[in-house]
């Protein structure tokens, strides 16, 4: 993950597969996964989407530990999801959404 396109791409990976199994299915993998492209965003300076990552992966936990609504969960990938579709098509820079 080298690049913000590459970052992006495994954000959307990511999205996809929350979108598809639901809150409920969230496994360690999949956390681990979040962890490694908020350490790559953060590498790259995308604080944004950093800022972005980290607070969808504290709902997760959160949620697991029976803290948060499904609904929590949602919305961060709903954020998620406009942060990348917006970098993705530079109609703004990482910072300005």
């Amino acid at each position: 993950m080298d690049t913000i396109e590459n970052v992006c791409k495994e954000l959307e990976k990511v999205v996809a597969d929350l979108t598809a199994k639901g809150a409920a299915d969230i496994d360690a993998a999949m956390c681990a996964d979040i962890e490694k492209i908020s350490s790559a965003a953060e590498t790259l300076g995308m604080k944004s989407g950093k800022k972005l990552i980290d607070n969808l992966s504290a709902v997760i936990k959160s949620f697991k530990d029976g803290k948060s609504e499904k609904e929590s969960v949602a919305v961060r990938v709903t954020a998620l999801d406009f942060y990348i579709k917006n970098v993705l098509s530079n109609q703004g820079s990482v910072e300005e959404i």
